[in-house]
């Protein structure tokens, strides 16, 4: 059972079920849709019917032309510069109603608009489980989970280092929905193993080996300045946890989901409360005591009733954070969300994948 079927369950007697496949599901499991799918033949077949600014290279980068698999050449060592994006390869659904996953693969596509195919970082495991990858803020950072090596990788793509965490982790330990998130520097990664189970996620110092146990309870959001920011939804908390250990949980009258990360002067987070029945409209909260400071309605977006916002983002100046918005199936695009006003202005578009990675957002289904 993922976390969002534990926050249906748990909620249901206090929010009516009203649109909870556009809220609930569509926006809020920006990934869950194709990590679980692989699995099982009828749900692939379903898938297959269906600091201050941060230097964010998608305002940048243009939509990337596709690619067949023997054209895209392989991410090659050395300075390649920052990402744009990543994403997934889809199984392919054969005339038999049979599924192949084998040749499913991770690909990043740069800030330039070149794709490169990353066979080194595991994309399905051996019981079909989908492997994350995770891409830092300003796109410099890519980590990911090695099958050789047993353990994850970080690597710098504006000078080409690399290093892989000392810290093994077995392949049988990434389960249905697991998280991973980089922080800026490429220093720490948090692994989630299996999102919304009680098994503790773990956070990795990748220079040191020194680990420390994240509250299963708990999702990542970010990791940045030292601090990661962990979220538990239903009641809902907000942690601040020093990657030293320690912080104190806010609780926040909820419940609220998509959280982003917390605002440049460290005041606000936004969010979308649960059962609104209106995906447009973001929450502001205050990190220290928990209370709303304003709700705002997002202007600008495409008038489709397919499309649905996906995810939040990074913050890319004081004033404005970030929104992946778009159709299953379709494609999205980024926005810049007005934290004033809700005006929104498109950063980027992307093509159609399995799943989709954009600098300091975990996963979203496309």
């Amino acid at each position: 059972m993922t976390r969002l079927r534990q926050t249906l369950n748990d909620i249901a007697d206090e929010a009516p079920l009203v649109n909870l496949a556009d809220t609930a599901i569509a926006g809020y499991r920006r990934r869950r849709r194709f990590t679980t799918g692989a699995a099982a033949l009828g749900t692939a077949l379903v898938l297959a019917a269906a600091t201050a600014a941060t230097t964010v290279p998608w305002q940048r980068q243009q939509p990337a032309a596709s690619q067949d698999a023997g054209t895209v050449p392989d991410l090659p060592a050395g300075k390649i510069g920052p990402l744009s994006h990543a994403y997934r390869t889809r199984c392919e659904i054969r005339p038999q109603r049979t599924v192949k996953c084998d040749e499913v693969e991770w690909r990043v596509v740069t800030a330039a608009g070149t794709t490169y195919r990353v066979p080194q970082a595991l994309a399905m495991t051996s019981k079909n489980w989908s492997v994350p990858v995770s891409i830092s803020r300003d796109g410099r950072m890519l980590a990911y989970y090695s099958r050789q090596a047993q353990a994850h990788v970080v690597r710098d793509l504006v000078t080409g280092a690399e290093m892989t965490s000392p810290v093994t982790v077995k392949e049988d330990r990434i389960g249905i929905g697991s998280m991973l998130v980089v922080s800026d520097d490429g220093r720490y990664v948090v692994f989630d193993p299996r999102e919304g189970s009680k098994d503790p996620g773990t956070l990795i110092d990748v220079r040191t080996g020194r680990t420390a146990p994240v509250n299963g309870k708990y999702e990542v959001v970010s990791v940045k300045g030292g601090v990661v920011e962990l979220v538990r939804y239903v009641k809902t908390d907000l942690w601040l946890m020093p990657v030293t250990g320690g912080g104190k949980p806010v609780r926040f009258k909820g419940p609220y989901i998509m959280f982003n990360e917390v605002s440049p002067d460290g005041r606000t987070v936004a969010a979308v409360q649960w059962g609104q029945g209106n995906q447009d409209v973001m929450t502001l909260l205050d990190v220290k005591t928990g209370r709303v400071v304003r709700r705002l309605t997002m202007r600008g977006l495409p008038k489709d009733r397919f499309a649905h916002l996906m995810n939040t983002g990074p913050w890319v100046s004081g004033h404005e954070f970030t929104v992946v918005y778009g159709a299953v199936g379709g494609r999205a695009a980024t926005y810049a969300v007005d934290a004033g006003t809700g005006r929104t202005r498109r950063l980027t578009g992307y093509g159609k994948a399995g799943s989709l990675v954009v600098p300091g957002v975990t996963e979203v289904s496309q």
